[in-house]
């Protein structure tokens, strides 16, 4: 069951390869995986508890009644398969309902906003705390006139235990790498590699109201979309259809055998595409479509982290446009200028982000002074890394500095809730992941 599977610990990453059909790669994640797992659900339950003021069995309610009848049968076998794997480890506590709600949580975060913007109008906003910065750029824009693409993922530190990074060999569709979350099968932090010549990434539209109960998770239709689309053409199809609105995201993606890049902002019921063979695009979880935005609350003009890191990427990339390279990215998402005040400090506002050092908070996000929220890590690819399934990635705040819980929490007991799961977040270095050496076709 377990053949060709395997796991290794690389500077503050899991890597993990599996491969075979469906139940197999299911098994293999969740016998490799198992504590990581029981964590990401620990840590998951008390961060709904205090925050959404909902308890985990909602979220397994939801998984089991909206998602699991629109989940095909390969990725049931999957998630069966995880759900098996953590079971003969030992584990009771954790069922296929706990499984299917960790691979469902950023739909169920949306399900519950939208719920409770029904329930009470007033509300300004529906508040994710999962954000990130990224850009993708090709042709004149880069120095060797191939893709280039970076992110860097921003979130709780409590529940951003997605320092894995997963070789997947399923035994339909093509074979790709992944940042993933334990027990995740489709990233949910949404930085894929794939033999389909493909590289995607994305970030999250902030302020999104709007929801569809009766469509198809986004955790599905990502999985589908990396492992079945062969074009950008193919995967914009995939991710579109049936959308439930769940996680809508700004994505970013390329195709190297072309050096084609576009920019999706996916919505709930609007949608745009641009595409481009020369130029670039930036995320920093702010909608620029008219017809997406009309799906949002949110205070466009209002300085803040959104408007000024996209203000910040735009500088960045007009002053080093046909200059662009991997060391360049890499710097990029280590940034800590504020393009509103014009300071150099680690604050909401960079590239790098760090709300626990900001006294402001991010109300937007319905953020608190001092939340323990940020960005924890990196990855950068090229046309040429990603044709061999390669890329480069850094665990830990890009800009190198270290969390550490026990010193945040003395400073801010008003987060000593989060005490029993939050763990210190290691900077390490960049690491060239090198994967299977694919053969694009």
């Amino acid at each position: 069951m377990l053949v060709g599977s395997w796991r290794l610990g690389v500077n503050g990453w899991s890597f993990v390869r599996i491969s075979g059909d469906p139940y197999h790669l299911g098994f293999q994640h969740g016998h490799l995986l198992t504590d990581e797992i029981r964590h990401a659900i620990a840590a998951k339950k008390l961060h709904v508890e205090k925050v959404c003021k909902r308890d985990w069995q909602f979220f397994r309610d939801t998984a089991m009644t909206l998602y699991w009848p629109r989940i095909p049968e390969e990725y049931r076998e999957e998630m069966e398969g995880i759900a098996e794997g953590v079971k003969v480890k030992g584990v009771s506590d954790i069922d296929l309902s706990d499984i299917v709600a960790l691979n469902g949580f950023e739909d169920t975060l949306s399900y519950h906003h939208w719920l409770r913007g029904k329930e009470v109008p007033a509300v300004p906003q529906t508040a994710r705390e999962d954000h990130c910065s990224a850009f993708i750029a090709t042709g004149d824009a880069t120095r060797d006139g191939g893709i280039l693409v970076a992110h860097n993922t921003w979130s709780s530190y409590l529940t951003g235990t997605s320092n894995i990074i997963m070789d997947l060999s399923p035994a339909k569709g093509k074979r790709f790498l992944m940042q993933t979350g334990p027990g995740v099968i489709s990233s949910g932090t949404d930085w894929f590699v794939g033999a389909s010549g493909l590289v995607i990434t994305e970030t999250t539209i902030s302020g999104m109201k709007t929801f569809n109960p009766d469509a198809t998770p986004y955790f599905i239709r990502a999985r589908k979309a990396v492992q079945y689309g062969n074009s950008i053409d193919e995967w914009i199809k995939l991710m579109v259809a049936d959308n439930n609105g769940g996680y809508a995201n700004e994505w970013l993606l390329g195709d190297v055998r072309t050096s084609e890049i576009a920019r999706l902002e996916l919505g709930t019921f609007n949608y745009s595409i641009d595409r481009t063979l020369d130029g670039a695009f930036a995320g920093s979880n702010v909608a620029r479509s008219e017809k997406v935005r009309l799906e949002t609350k949110f205070n466009y003009n209002e300085p803040g982290s959104c408007t000024a890191r996209r203000q910040r990427w735009d500088e960045l990339i007009k002053s080093n446009r046909s200059r662009l390279n991997v060391e360049m990215a890499k710097s990029f998402l280590a940034d800590h200028h504020d393009a509103v005040s014009g300071e150099n400090s680690p604050n909401r506002n960079t590239l790098c982000g760090h709300l626990d050092l900001d006294g402001r908070g991010a109300p937007e996000w319905e953020v608190g002074p001092y939340c323990p929220i940020g960005a924890h890590d990196g990855k950068v690819t090229t046309s040429e890394l990603a044709s061999k399934g390669e890329f480069w990635a850094h665990w830990g705040k890009p800009c190198g500095m270290d969390f550490n819980s026990a010193s945040f929490l003395s400073l801010h007991p008003e987060y000593g809730w989060q005490q029993s799961q939050l763990r210190d977040i290691k900077a390490c270095p960049w690491t060239l992941f090198q994967g299977p050496g694919w053969n694009l076709n």
